[in-house]
Order: structure tokens, then sequence, then C-alpha cells
């Protein structure tokens, strides 16, 4: 792509030479593209901007400018004069070369869809450049690519939100159902402790048999002695009376 660009430069600079005259050599736009062939790129952007100071619609001026910020890395205001010369500019070449340098500065951007539009307007200047017809292919390859990568990112995160919000749910599911177990053993209690006090005044039913059977053996010790004592009683009448 760095090649096509100063392909385009030394193009202009020729056609232009061969319609100036010797007094047109010093006009700005000619003085830039000397700059640009002695690689004086601070001063080519110079005299670029004093000719398009003169004429905005001055088009080998706003291309060639575009060229000198695109390999100084500016490319934002390089896409601008593009932009501008495909606007002002007649002729189909150099529509042709002002988008597929779009084309080149919206790939270093990495805006891979205005790099797509940009050398198909391209090719629809001139349809016949290899070159662009190349650029154009491996700008929608990226640009696919790069749809892909999204694609999967993006379900990569609608996945991750998925498993959070399953363990968010399960989390409250086991709250809430741990909630439930504590509410149904604080409902429990104070019905165990009311059943254990109807059947004994808290006492458990171990207690319970045990003070049953020791009653019972204290009836059973008492009924022993009465019986004793009625039969103690019989047998000392019947003494007597036998006497």
């Amino acid at each position: 792509m760095k090649s096509r660009i100063l392909k385009y430069i030394i193009c202009f600079f020729l056609s232009i030479s061969a319609l100036y005259s010797q007094d047109a050599r010093h006009n700005s736009t000619f003085k830039g593209n000397q700059n640009v062939i002695s690689k004086k790129y601070n001063k080519a952007e110079v005299n670029y901007r004093k000719a398009l100071s003169n004429s905005e619609k001055e088009t080998k001026a706003s291309h060639n400018l575009g060229n000198v910020l695109f390999e100084n890395n500016n490319y934002d205001e390089a896409i601008q004069e593009y932009f501008k010369t495909q606007k002002n500019s007649d002729i189909n070449l150099e529509k042709h070369s002002a988008f597929h340098n779009l084309g080149n500065s919206y790939m270093r951007k990495k805006d891979y869809a205005q790099a797509v539009d940009s050398y198909k307007n391209a090719l629809r200047n001139n349809p016949e450049d290899d070159e662009t017809r190349y650029n154009y292919a491996i700008a929608k390859k990226f640009l696919e690519g790069d749809k892909r990568n999204k694609s999967q990112n993006n379900n990569k995160d609608s996945e991750e939100s998925k498993e959070d919000k399953s363990e968010e749910k399960d989390k409250d599911q086991e709250k809430e159902n741990n909630d439930q177990e504590k509410q149904q053993s604080e409902n429990q209690k104070p019905n165990d402790q009311k059943d254990e006090q109807e059947k004994g005044g808290g006492l458990s039913k171990q207690q319970m048999e045990n003070l049953l059977e020791a009653i019972n053996n204290i009836e059973n010790d008492v009924n022993k002695k009465v019986n004793a004592n009625k039969k103690k009683v019989q047998t000392s009448k019947k003494s007597e009376k036998d006497w």
C-alpha cells in the first residue's frame, strides 16, 4: 500500500511538470512535489497548504498533502484531504487514487468497513486496477475476521452472564431453603415443648416411666403392709376366741 502512494506522488509531479511553463515552477504545488522527491516532507506540507489557501479545490495539492500526512502517520487528516480530492475532482483516475489511498488510511486505523467501501469506490473509477482489487479482497477478509471475533466475544460474554445468573439463582435458592428449614425448626420447638409439658411437666418419656414405676412400687409396699396388718389382727382375734 505504501508503494502505491509514492507512485501517485511521482505521477502527479510528472504531469504537472509537463503542463507548467517555466514561470509556473514557482507554483506552491509544484514546489511541494519537488520537496517530496527530495524527501523534505515538512516543507512539502507547507507548500501544499499554501496552494490550498489560494484555492481549496486544488485537487493535486490536497491529494499530495494527504500522501504526506499519511507518511507522517497522521491518518485522520490524510483522510480529510483524500475525501476533498475525490469530491472536487472530475478526473476518474484522480478519484480512483484518492479512494484507494482512503482505503489504505482506513486499513491503518483498522476501520475495515470504511476501507472496504473506499476500495470499492476506487474500483468504480478504475475497474482495471489489480492493486486496488487485491487491497479490496484483503480488507474484506479483515472485516469478516473482525465481525467473527466480535461475535465470539459477544457469545462468550453472554455465556458468562448466564453462568453468573445461574450461580446467583442457585445461591438464592439455597438461602431460601435454609431460611425455610430454620423457620420450620423455630416453629417446631414450641410444639415439642408443649407436648413434653402435657406429658409430664417437661419430663422425658423415660423419666415418666421411671416415676410411674416408683409410684407403683410404693403402692405395692403400702398394700402389702396393709394386708399384713389385717392378717395379724384376724389371727389375734381368733386366738382370743379359742381361748
